[in-house]
This record gives structure tokens, sequence and C-alpha cells, in this order.
């Protein structure tokens, strides 16, 4: 399954593992799909919360030609627009036979997916559907699946997801609203020794929800963009004050193109001017996320020097 395996799997933390049941031709009538959706026609979902799996049923085996999504039933929530970051959870079922494969409830946390232009140009059907719905809906969605020449085939699968809220992406602060949540006492405090390395005093409320770029000290140098390869010292930390990495311990800065680091460096860096000494707090989502495969998970903080701007080979 070509679509989902690029941007639901690799959100997913795999497992091994009441109210009433949707009208379908009702639903059809008012609701959203997309594709080959007449392939979802005997889906029924069962709600039973946003933390527990619900029921589904269908009529198996499901024929499976073309990418089906369909919304089964409709949340009650806000209307989904474009350019949100969704939260979701995930059940996986066998569309030969109508058992469970796996879900993402029972880990308790639910998954991500950003409704960016790079989902809506690798998976219309899903993009289409998931615009417009609403918070709270489940959204069956199958496809044919691609196997390799030679290998054995998988059980045709049909994913149940049900959106759990949808946020408008984090925005970098203006320097008045950092202003206003450093003088409220919400942002951490940076000290530095004798020799230059920075420690860190976290304040007791939650992370900002948005990008928060802090100059402690302005540079002189050229300024920098998105596009420039630089060299920096930091250190960077979990919002729960575990530090996970530093420049300064190894001895020398890091060079890197802003262009291939966290959205959080690239857009919180970019503008400024080499010299420059700043503490970022990056939200989740502009971070390595809350489940992710490598990296430091939840919000983070870094205090970074800009040493240079490395020159183009």
């Amino acid at each position: 399954m070509r679509k989902v395996l690029a941007f639901l799997l690799p959100a997913m933390l795999f497992l091994t593992a009441c109210s009433g049941a949707s009208t379908p031709a009702d639903f059809d009538r008012e609701g959203k799909s997309a594709g080959a959706a007449e392939t979802l026609e005997s889906v029924e979902v069962t709600d039973a919360g946003p933390e527990t799996v619900p029921e589904v049923e269908f009529d198996a085996p499901l024929t499976i030609t073309d990418t089906a999504v369909r919304a089964v039933t409709e949340g009650d929530g806000e209307v989904i627009e474009a350019g949100q970051d969704l939260k979701f959870h995930l059940v996986f079922f066998n569309a030969d036979d109508g058992s469970v494969l796996q879900d993402s409830y029972g880990a308790g946390q639910p998954q991500s997916l950003a409704l960016t232009d790079q989902l809506k140009e690798a998976d219309p059907e899903l993009y289409e559907v998931l615009v417009g719905s609403k918070v709270g809906s489940h959204i069956a969605y199958t496809a044919p699946l691609e196997v390799p020449e030679g290998s054995e085939a998988p059980p045709n699968q049909l994913l149940v997801l049900q959106v759990i809220s949808a946020q408008d992406p984090p925005k970098k602060l203006s320097s008045e609203e950092v202003a206003e949540l450093e003088e409220a006492g919400q942002l951490p405090t940076v000290t530095l020794d004798d020799q230059g390395v920075p420690s860190i005093e976290f304040p007791d409320n939650d992370a900002p929800a948005d990008l928060v770029v802090k100059v402690i000290e302005e540079g002189t140098g050229e300024e920098i963009t998105e596009a420039d390869t630089i060299a920096a010292n930091y250190t960077g930390w979990s919002w729960q004050g575990e530090q996970f990495d530093s420049s300064f311990e190894r001895g020398e800065p890091s060079e890197f193109p802003l262009s291939g680091v966290i959205p959080g460096w690239t857009q919180g860096l970019s503008g400024l001017t080499v010299g420059s000494k700043v503490l970022l707090v990056i939200p989740s989502v502009m971070a390595y996320g809350d489940q992710p495969a490598q990296g430091p998970a939840g919000p983070l903080a870094f205090y970074v020097e800009i040493i240079e701007k490395v020159p183009a080979e």
C-alpha cells in the first residue's frame, strides 16, 4: 500500500496486539469520499471513544482495485482545514478475513499527520477526505498492495483512522511576544560559565506552543539564510531538563546546512547574524515529534552560538 506506507506507517507505534453504529447509506449522501469509495460501502464503525479501539464491521473479503477513502462516521468537532496538524488513532484490518492486524490505541497517545502540500501531492484521495471532515470522524482507507516480484503477497489491508484533534501549525513568535513570555517567567534561563559553556534552568510551566527565538547577544556578522551552511556551538535539552547533545563537550563547533536540520532550527536561525547567541524553544512538531524514530521526544530547548557562515564549495 504505497501511499499509506509513506505517510501513516512511520507515524504508528506498532503493537501486536458505546455509541450507535454509523449508517453508511445515509452518511454517504452527506459525508466525504474519494477514489473507488464504493469499495468501502459495507464498512460500519461503532465509536467507543477517542482512547478505545472502535468496533468495525465490513463484508470480507473486500475487492480492492484502486485507492478508496471514505468518511464512515462524522465527528462532532471543528472542521479540519488544510495546513493543520492532525492527531489520530489507527487500526489495521486484514481486508480478506476482517481480523485486526495492529492498532495504535493501546499506546495511549495519538499519532501525527500534517495536511501539507506534500501529502496532497502524494495521496490526494486521503487529503481530499480529511480536509473538510470534522474532528472525531472515522476515515476508512484502502489501496492495492504493491508486491515486489518474487515476494509472497501479504493480506490486503483496510485502515480506519479516527481524528482526535486538528490544530494550526506553530508559528515563530515575534520579539514582542517572546518578551512577554520572558516577563511572565515562562522561558528557560541560560547561564554561561567562565568558559562560555551554557547551563539552563527551566520554569515549572509547559513549553510554549510556538517557536521561541530569544536573542541573548546579537552578532555583528553577515545575515544567514535557510540556504546557508553554518558552523555553530550549541547545547540541547529536553523540556524536562535532560541534556542530550552538546558541541561544547566535543570541543569544536558543528557544521550543518540549515536546510537539513529540524524546522525549529531552520526557521529559528535564518535571518540572524553571524556571532549571535540565542535561546531556541522548539515545540515538538518542529523538532523530532512525540514518538521519534531518532532524537529526543517532545519540546526542546537549545542554546546556539553562530560561529560562521561556511563558504560554498
